[in-house]
């Protein structure tokens, strides 16, 4: 929702910052580097890491997104907020993988702080971070 963007930058909590093709391509690596590991926690049993680390995937993918259009979080719900505006409601977003971010949000929320996790829960997670990537690796492919 536009409003809620705007008083993220309004706030500080989202700047205008000038477009580096670098810094975007650190972040999408950062979110597959976050996303093997996610999987390797999940061999390992070690759940509550994986549900920490699939949003962290998912995080810095969009974060990579938001930079290619000349912005910076400063804050996690700002960038739900920014993406939402910016990706979601003009559609080149699907309105299916940012509900699963938000979702993968609450659920690192609630892993980290109140100890509530489980397997299924991580491999869900897993699915829907290697779906977001996807689709937001393919707003990045050149279309000719």
């Amino acid at each position: 929702m536009k409003i809620r963007f705007e008083k993220c930058l309004d706030k500080g909590q989202i700047i205008r910052i000038k477009i580096d093709p670098e810094l975007v391509e650190k972040e999408l690596l950062e979110s597959q580097n976050d996303i093997d590991s996610a999987k390797k926690s999940v061999k390992e049993k070690n759940y509550k890491w994986a549900i920490i680390q699939t949003y962290y995937s998912m995080f810095h993918a969009l974060k990579g997104l938001l930079l290619s259009k000349g912005y910076r979080e400063k804050s996690h719900i700002c960038l739900r907020h920014a993406i939402e505006a910016i990706f979601v409601d003009t559609n080149l977003l699907s309105e299916d993988i940012f509900e699963d971010y938000d979702f993968a949000r609450r659920a690192r929320e609630r892993a980290d702080y109140s100890f509530i996790y489980d397997e299924q829960l991580a491999i869900d997670m897993l699915e829907s971070a290697d779906k977001l990537i996807n689709e937001v690796e393919g707003l990045f492919i050149p279309t000719n």
